[in-house]
């Protein structure tokens, strides 16, 4: 007979957890307002008719152990295009430091605050 119940069953390679806390967060390898100020437009929310204000746009995204970004999302929703334009400056963002959990690298969540100003005339 084919089957006795001694097969041998591989097991799938688990997917890595990924860490919503950390005890250190992963960090952007670099000058992060630097990176911003090169990459971000600043009249994005003017071009949109944004009303004067202060807009913290809050986006969360993955940064795996080799620090590769993925799975940016926004986490706010103030409108006039400042969202779109936060996950595209991140996108184009290189390589995170990742993050460090019993002095491990880890796949960890990580949020990110990109704040834009419109002044007054």
């Amino acid at each position: 007979t084919i089957g006795d119940g001694k097969g041998i069953i591989e097991e799938k390679p688990k997917e890595p957890e990924i860490f919503t806390t950390v005890e250190i967060d992963a960090k952007f390898a670099g000058n992060w307002k630097a990176f911003l100020e090169r990459n971000l437009n600043p009249n994005t929310p003017t071009d949109n008719n944004a009303p004067e204000g202060s807009y913290q746009v809050i986006v969360q995204f993955v940064v795996d152990v080799e620090g590769n970004v993925s799975d940016i999302k926004s986490l706010t929703n103030h409108g006039y295009g400042l969202e779109q334009e936060a996950v595209r400056v991140l996108k184009k963002a290189a390589k995170w430091e990742p993050a460090i959990q019993n002095g491990i690298k880890v796949k960890a969540y990580r949020k990110q605050v990109i704040t834009f100003q419109v002044l007054g005339e």
